[in-house]
Order: C-alpha cells, then structure tokens, then sequence
C-alpha cells in the first residue's frame, strides 16, 4: 500500500462558521437544489461529532482554501460500508493549485485507513468534462454515470475543475 501524505486537515469546530459560508459558496456556484441551512449545519456537526462523518479542510482557520466532506454510509441494497463524499471545493482564488488534488488525496487516505471503499463524483453543469477528468486522473475510469432529468441548467464564467 503506498502512503499518501497531505496538507489537508481534520476540520474542527473553530472551522463552522468558514465551513458555512464555503457551503453557501458551493450552493450559490453549482447546487441544483434549493439549501437548507439547518440542514447543512446539522450534517457539519456530525462530523465535528465524529458520528460517523470527516471534513478534510486546505488551509488555518480563518484562511480555509479548499473542503471535501465525506460520511461513511452504505448503498441501498447493502449492509457494506463505503466512504461518500458529499462534497469536493476549492474557492475560486485557490483554484490555480493542487489543492483539488490534495483533497481527493485525504479522501484516498480516509479509505485506506478505514478499509472501505471512496465513492466520490461529479455532479455539475459546469465544466464537467473537466472534473471528471481530473477525478479519472486521481482515481480511475468512472464506474457509471450521473443524469438528472428536468434540471436548470447553469452557466457560469471562469469555472475551473477544482470542484464539483
């Protein structure tokens, strides 16, 4: 097995309030439905809870570049755990980096020591042949594809494949 080092670390609770916002970032950039802010806090507090949920963040507190939020979870017909990544950011001033790298990087090394599978992916409108060749690069060939049928679709300027 090889070692994957990163500069990525475990968010904790002092990190909330710069998590809350790169959320809103997220959902104002890319989210393809409407965003419950109760309901993002509560799954951020599972992780700072460590129930069953990790937030790797780029960056101090205060200067957070980049985040990916996994739970560790099971698909509908299995009993197996896998690793699921919610999400993958890097702020757009942060974008002309590794840190997209770096943060599937700490997503690897989660899997590795847990000993479960990483399932992470894309869904975006947005330069999405981009990420998933990025994702292609970091990981491997996909395993399927992602449709969403009747959705706004979104366009934005200067997008960059750090994040989905």
């Amino acid at each position: 097995m090889t070692i994957i080092t990163s500069r990525v670390r475990k968010a904790t609770r002092a990190d909330e309030p710069e998590l809350m916002q790169l959320c809103r970032d997220l959902h104002a950039e890319n989210a393809m439905f409407s965003m419950d802010e109760g309901k993002v806090a509560g799954m951020l507090e599972r992780a700072f809870k460590n129930q069953g949920a990790v937030i790797g963040v780029l960056g101090s507190t205060g200067v957070i570049e980049g985040a990916i939020f996994m739970l560790i979870s099971s698909f509908w017909y299995s009993n197996d755990f896998c690793l699921e990544e919610l999400f993958s950011y890097v702020k757009p001033e942060f974008r002309r980096s590794t840190n997209a790298k770096e943060l599937v990087n700490f997503g690897k090394r989660c899997s590795d020591e847990l000993g479960i599978p990483l399932v992470i992916g894309v869904v975006s409108n947005i330069r999405t042949e981009a990420k998933v060749g990025l994702y292609k690069r970091q990981l491997a060939d996909p395993v399927g594809a992602y449709f969403a049928y009747n959705m706004p679709k979104k366009e934005q300027a200067n997008s960059h494949p750090d994040h989905h």
